[in-house]
């Protein structure tokens, strides 16, 4: 890891590392070594976090925020949580009754990539990241869903 520190240290030199630097270097290079860097990122941050500098701490939290497809990825792909995420039963009542819960009702401010990215790496759902969050953000529940998600059915004679 120390090897793989020193890289990311070579990537900024003496500059502070910041997403807004880091976003400017990898403009330069392809995207199959950007992949790459993001990955040393990701290694850095779930195994090597806590024997980093202050402002390296800083950077990585930063950038996972700023890009949190990145670390979803990451643990389902590259660690055993891709192995360990629960299977839904019912996917789509499930989200329906997540948006239920955890929609905003205040008129306050709510991240729907956040709630999407744990989503994601809790459970195998086939939805890339941007797509679920839009899915959680845009989605409006008919009176008939509501009634299958506290349990009641309206049942009727013909």
């Amino acid at each position: 890891m120390k090897n793989e520190f020193k890289r990311l240290q070579g990537l900024f030199g003496v500059a502070t590392p910041t997403v807004r630097l880091f976003e400017a270097r990898m403009k330069l290079v392809s995207p199959k070594d950007r992949r790459g860097w993001e990955l040393l990122i990701c290694r850095l941050a779930f195994g090597y976090y806590d024997h980093l500098p202050k402002r390296y701490r800083k950077f990585i939290i930063r950038y996972l925020v700023h890009d949190r497809a990145c670390y979803v990825r990451y643990l389902n792909e590259h660690t055993p949580l891709g192995s360990l995420r629960y299977p839904l039963t019912h996917p789509k009542l499930f989200l329906k009754m997540v948006h239920l819960l955890e929609s905003d009702k205040e008129g306050g401010r709510m991240s729907y990539l956040h709630l999407a990215s744990f989503l994601l790496i809790a459970f195998p759902i086939k939805n890339t990241l941007r797509t679920l969050a839009e899915y959680l953000r845009t989605y409006r529940h008919t009176p008939e869903e509501l009634l299958q998600l506290l349990g009641k059915t309206e049942i009727w004679e013909d």
